[in-house]
């Protein structure tokens, strides 16, 4: 099995539905300890229409090349009701972006401590390509 597909499997065997938000920032943290070269860390929120109704996304992404010049994206995407309070949450951070570590960042974001405690609708766990 190619390691994109272990990664993912790995993802899908540690998150479920019924993990609360630090345990998957947890878990995605540690999928991405292990060592790909070239790989490229995302976190992004925001209220977009992606399934046919607004939902707040709190996600996840890690990028590594493809060997043909594309790239892969293992997506965790937390899923929340649009409501007022989290409607101006809005961010697309890169990893080479910043000065300090991904996940301390995330986990130190205002959506991060909004969300950490809310119930979200749906975890979506899944692999595509650029």
């Amino acid at each position: 099995m190619e390691l994109k597909e272990n990664l993912l499997k790995y993802m899908k065997n540690r998150i479920s539905d019924k993990s609360g938000l630090e345990d998957i920032v947890n878990v995605f943290e540690e999928m991405c300890n292990i060592p790909i070269e070239e790989d490229m860390i995302l976190f992004e929120t925001g209220t977009y229409s992606f399934k046919g109704k607004p939902m707040f996304y709190f996600s996840l992404v890690r990028q590594f090349p493809d060997d043909e010049e594309e790239y892969y994206q293992i997506h965790v995407d937390v899923l929340y009701p649009p409501i007022e309070e989290n409607k101006d949450f809005e961010q697309n951070t890169w990893n080479e972006d910043i000065e300090e570590n991904i996940f301390d960042y995330i986990k130190k974001s205002s959506e991060f401590d909004f969300c950490k405690d809310k119930k979200f609708c749906e975890v979506d766990i899944y692999l595509d390509e650029t």
